[in-house]
């Protein structure tokens, strides 16, 4: 391969690269991985992994910001996330099915769970997880 080819052929890859972090639908970041705040609970039941993480300092101008993942398709049973704030009021967002959500929410996290929602009641939930 010639210089002009390897230049050609790099300026590409680099190209590619950052079309697919811009197009990523893996788990937001943190600002820097040194400052990495997200805590994240996990729930296993009936078969199916559900998922809530948390980032109290996300770098993007919310004060913290809740993402919610079904991995099971097709089953009608959802996963929604129980927060509490630090001022002590509460929230429950979701539900979530088949796939992943995120929200910016409007206040620090002090502890949050995930469950499994099978309308109208929670099928299962996590432990209680502090960011």
């Amino acid at each position: 391969m010639t210089l002009t080819g390897f230049v050609r052929a790099a300026a590409v890859a680099t190209a590619v690269a950052a079309m697919a972090v811009g197009t990523s639908l893996a788990t937001p970041q943190s600002a820097s991985a040194a400052t990495q705040t997200a805590r994240k609970a996990s729930l296993w039941w009936n078969g199916s992994l559900y998922e809530a993480e948390v980032d109290n300092n996300p770098g993007n101008g919310a004060p913290s910001w809740l993402w919610l993942a079904d991995y099971k398709r097709d089953d009608y049973v959802g996963t929604i996330a129980h927060v509490v704030f630090v001022d002590g009021t509460t929230g429950t967002w979701g539900p979530v099915y088949g796939g992943t959500g995120t929200v910016g929410l409007p206040k620090d996290v002090r502890s949050f769970q995930v469950c499994s929602y099978f309308a109208p009641t929670y099928t299962a939930c996590s432990g209680w997880v502090t960011p």
